[in-house]
């Protein structure tokens, strides 16, 4: 039902497998960007001054190379967790899936809440995040506080058709006539026939 700690380790190396790929790319299309834009824009400055960058662009690549990857990365959890998918690419690869106490999809503030919270994680040096192999929901501490759940998609999709499919109740079989054994009844026509 709920999902594992080692399920979970494996989700999140995709993530950031997948992060890391996404950022690096990022981040080198923008150092392209802003060195074509200085060279193009600020020409005279660049070639009196040979390859070096004018202290505005180096500012926006300094600012860009360290809040970029943290933008991206609040984007990527909360925005794939809330939304329909209820995982992030790396969880739903694992098979696993973020949902409220009524198993629903999570709200996006709820997602922020879970996101952030994992801040306290890191810094109880992973405390938090070991909380899973030792809780009875396997829950980590941003878990707790956003009130959230990592579940297995297979169990999560079985128990959304067991809420609508409900198992049939079982019928009440009324006592025969006085006299006349249940046993000695014929369940079929064949044997009525031969007696």
């Amino acid at each position: 039902m709920y999902a594992g700690f080692w399920k979970r380790c494996l989700a999140n190396l995709l993530d950031y497998t997948i992060l890391f790929v996404i950022i690096r790319l990022f981040t080198t299309l923008l150092f392209v960007a802003i060195g074509f834009i200085s060279v193009f824009l600020k020409m005279p400055t660049f070639l009196e001054y040979g390859s070096h960058l004018d202290d505005e662009s180096l500012r926006i690549l300094g600012a860009t190379t360290l809040f970029s990857p943290l933008l991206l990365d609040w984007l990527y959890h909360t925005i794939m967790e809330s939304s329909t998918c209820r995982g992030t690419v790396g969880k739903l690869a694992a098979g696993i899936v973020v949902v409220d106490k009524n198993n629903e999809k999570i709200s996006f503030g709820r997602a922020n809440a879970r996101y952030w919270s994992k801040i306290i994680g890191l810094v109880t040096i992973f405390v938090g995040y070991i909380m899973v192999a030792f809780t009875a929901k396997k829950q980590a501490l941003h878990d707790k506080i956003a009130h959230t759940y990592v579940v297995n998609k297979k169990w999560l999709n079985y128990s959304e058709y067991i809420k609508q499919n409900p198992p049939l109740t079982e019928m009440p079989v009324p006592a025969p006539a006085p006299g006349v054994n249940r046993l000695s009844i014929s369940l079929n026509k064949e044997e009525q026939t031969k007696q």
